[in-house]
């Protein structure tokens, strides 16, 4: 018996005949080499294949035949025809057609659409792009000998080439690496700024329109219009800037993505201003998102500025009148760009007339409709809406209802209105010098601005007033931003009007111990009911704020929000110091009611200027005393032995007062307390006089820190320098760069809620270290 290695090296011999014999003939091949080497179906008709006769390649088959069951040989000849055959398929689309879904004819140097449109071509490496493989249309020729186009400078001209990123095969990453949002500031990331506008363009329009456009100030976008435009290539390069700017703001559009929005802004109104003196819808919607992306950033020297020359591009193209010659959408569109301007005039004006660019002109020089409701915008169904100004009582003194034309947007900018009405009042009788008539008068004036603002409450229908109900059917639509800020901003309103006569010699907004003496004096018990008045209304907002915690998230707003935080518990805190005895508050409500607000604003943006609300409110919720209250007011109101106190009921059951919005009639209790009924003036526009040294210092000296007298008197003694002293004192160049020293109480974002010096500066935080320590 023949051992195993002898059996090992006889098998193989043995067996190969009977092998031979034994295994069938091979069929005739039905895919010739050329469509095997490319994958692809072919029909095995002889001579040439109907794919090969079509592309004009060679083909030819791998029939059976001695030495041609070799399977190494078929996959060695398939490699080598697939490097050797030429593409014959169109290339994948430019850069510019594939991010907006249009067909590319991908012709070399540029497309049909680039070509026409006179914009940048470029092609992006395909996934089997090979490093040997060199792209049609790049010269073999030096860079030297190569004639250099007009305006394209040594280099290359691009516009003509493929990209430099097709051609290069250095890097083997993916494309999508430098569109990554984690390699945003990068310096790959930068070489290619267009590819990162691209990727991240779709995102910024989805969340945009989900959860920014519905803040009032935002709304001026027609998402077809937008999204029609984009896809066709015709956005405004700028207009798009500066909406991923704001988008990534107050959205998270991924790592990184803030910093490229920061440089979007800048991008953008460099374009802007390179073109002031061609005007255009366009620019103006531009640069209404960049004065809120300054504001938010806490950049408001800036967004003064850029506010100017918003309001001129508005003039120049008549915005504040109807142009009934254009479509519905664009007329529309044009409403909501005015108002839009309108609503950021006001916040930054805050009632001083040297600030408002539009405030002290509405309504008479904006003749304009209001906004009709979104509906109608979005599915283009023309409608006439009102006018800013509400409709006055009829014969029968009635106030007619409201039209289901109107929407919340529209009732938020006559929520501005009255609020600017109350703040130019307010401030032109704290920083003006009102007269003996105007202070006898000042509680007649009260009523009548509390009348307007019962008024606008009276015509609300009732799904529009503030209720639980209300609230969780808007709970999953981007219009609860809107919803909620109208009725906050309503509330607001009160408390603006009421704390000029509530906390006199206690808080810096409100009207010196002497008028106030003359007023108790003619109407006693007035400065009580402003008291109680701010109480109410700051306990509405509470429980408000309370209700939204019970949602699933806070909408996104801009910083309205935080601004009603902010005062609604300042007010609560001063109410608790000045009044705590005689309206039952306790320590323990009133901290209750701050931590909601807390809660709430920690849920908001969490731009610059909003982070500045939020030390300065946690400051005020951990000392108890806001910074306005005068040393000789107790921290805390003793209560009297055997004295008991009505606690704040809870929040979560509380319901909202009876002075809010919910009510259909509105009585106001300063009407109630004038002898003469509450009879009211006419609606007249506010005038307010000049500021005066004697009451205000001036915008320079506001933000400069108050010094001890040793230390002045130590430095005026100091000797100047050489150039100072020798300046005369007349020169007319002494101080030319002043001005610009804005201060919170002055400008803008404070000056509306007379907001804390601190959310101005950039050491905020520090600042609020320095507090708690």
């Amino acid at each position: 018996m023949p051992n195993s290695d002898q059996m090992k090296a006889t098998s193989p011999a043995a067996s190969s005949p009977a092998a031979a014999v034994a295994r069938p003939p091979k069929r005739t091949s039905n895919t010739c080499n050329t469509c095997r080497a490319r994958k692809v179906r072919c029909d095995g008709r002889r001579d040439v294949c109907t794919n090969c006769e079509r592309l004009g390649f060679g083909c030819t088959y791998h029939d059976a035949g001695p030495g041609s069951g070799s399977t190494e040989g078929e996959t060695a000849m398939s490699s080598a025809l697939a490097l050797a055959l030429p593409r014959r398929r169109v290339r994948l689309a430019c850069a510019n057609c594939h991010s907006r879904k249009a067909r590319c004819s991908g012709s070399l140097p540029k497309c049909d659409r680039c070509r026409a449109r006179g914009i940048e071509c470029v092609y992006q490496p395909g996934k089997r792009a090979r490093p040997s493989s060199v792209m049609v249309g790049e010269s073999t020729a030096p860079t030297s000998t190569t004639p250099d186009r007009p305006g394209s400078g040594n280099g290359p001209a691009r516009d003509d080439r493929v990209s430099v990123h097709s051609r290069s095969h250095s890097s083997d990453r993916d494309v999508t690496s430098v569109t990554s949002p984690s390699n945003f500031g990068q310096a790959a990331a930068t070489e290619d700024e267009d590819a990162v506008l691209e990727s991240i363009a779709p995102r910024a329009f989805e969340q945009f329109f989900r959860h920014i456009h519905h803040i009032p100030v935002f709304s001026f976008l027609h998402r077809a219009s937008l999204m029609q435009r984009y896809h066709s290539g015709l956005i405004d390069r700028g207009l798009l800037l500066a909406l991923i700017g704001i988008t990534s703001l107050l959205t998270d559009l991924g790592s990184g993505t803030r910093d490229f929005g920061v440089r979007c802004i800048d991008e953008a109104e460099t374009t802007v201003l390179g073109e002031l003196e061609k005007p255009s819808t366009l620019k103006l919607q531009t640069l209404v998102l960049i004065i809120k992306h300054r504001i938010l950033m806490r950049r408001f020297p800036s967004a003064f500025m850029l506010h100017a020359v918003a309001s001129r591009f508005a003039v120049a193209l008549r915005l504040n009148h109807e142009n009934p010659r254009l479509c519905f959408l664009a007329q529309e569109s044009r409403r909501r760009l005015m108002w839009a301007v309108y609503m950021i005039d006001t916040g930054i004006a805050a009632g001083h007339p040297d600030f408002g660019l539009w405030e002290n002109k509405a309504p008479s020089n904006i003749r304009i409709q209001l906004p009709c409701n979104e509906r109608n915008f979005d599915f283009d169904l023309p409608e006439v809406t009102e006018p800013l100004e509400q409709p006055a009582p009829g014969p029968d003194g009635v106030i007619p209802p409201m039209t289901d034309d109107i929407g919340f947007l529209a009732l938020h900018i006559r929520v501005c209105l009255l609020r600017s009405r109350i703040l130019q009042y307010t401030k032109n009788m704290i920083h003006g010098s009102p007269t003996p008539e105007q202070i006898a008068n000042l509680p007649a004036r009260f009523a009548e601005l509390e009348s307007q603002l019962g008024a606008f409450a009276s015509r609300l229908p009732v799904s529009f007033n503030w209720s639980e109900a209300n609230v969780r059917l808007r709970a999953y639509s981007p219009r609860l931003c809107v919803f909620v800020m109208t009725h906050l901003l309503w509330e607001q309103c009160h408390i603006d009007l009421y704390r000029v006569a509530a906390h006199s010699g206690v808080s810096r907004d409100a009207l010196p111990q002497t008028i106030m003496a003359r007023i108790e004096a003619s109407h006693p018990g007035f400065a009580g009911i402003c008291r109680r008045q701010i109480f109410e209304h700051a306990r509405a907002m509470a429980d408000m704020f309370s209700l939204l915690l019970t949602l699933d998230g806070v909408p996104v707003t801009d910083m309205d929000l935080p601004v009603c935080l902010y005062q609604c518990a300042r007010m609560l805190y001063l109410s608790l110091h000045t009044s705590g005895v005689e309206f039952g508050i306790t320590t323990e409500s009133v901290q209750e009611m701050g931590n909601v607000c807390l809660r709430v604003l920690k849920q908001t943006i969490t731009a610059p200027a909003a982070m500045g609300i939020r030390a300065d409110l946690e400051r005020l919720l951990a000392t108890g005393i806001p910074s306005d209250l005068a040393p000789s007011i107790p921290d805390s109101p003793e209560i009297p032995m055997g004295g008991a106190r009505n606690p704040v009921p809870s929040l979560l059951t509380q319901n909202i007062l009876s002075n809010t919005m919910n009510t259909v009639q509105y009585q106001s209790p300063i009407a109630a307390s004038l002898p003469n009924g509450g009879q009211t003036f006419p609606q007249t526009a506010v005038t307010g006089t000049p500021f005066q040294a004697a009451t205000e210092p001036p915008l320079a000296q506001l933000d400069q820190p108050a010094t001890a007298p040793a230390t002045a008197t130590a430095t005026a003694d100091e000797p100047k320098s050489p150039s100072v002293a020798s300046l005369h004192p007349s020169n007319a160049f002494d101080g030319p760069f002043d001005g610009l020293d804005f201060n919170m109480d002055q400008f803008g974002m404070d000056s509306q809620s007379w907001y804390s010096t601190e959310w101005l500066g950039g050491d905020f935080s520090s600042a609020a270290g320095q507090a708690a320590t």
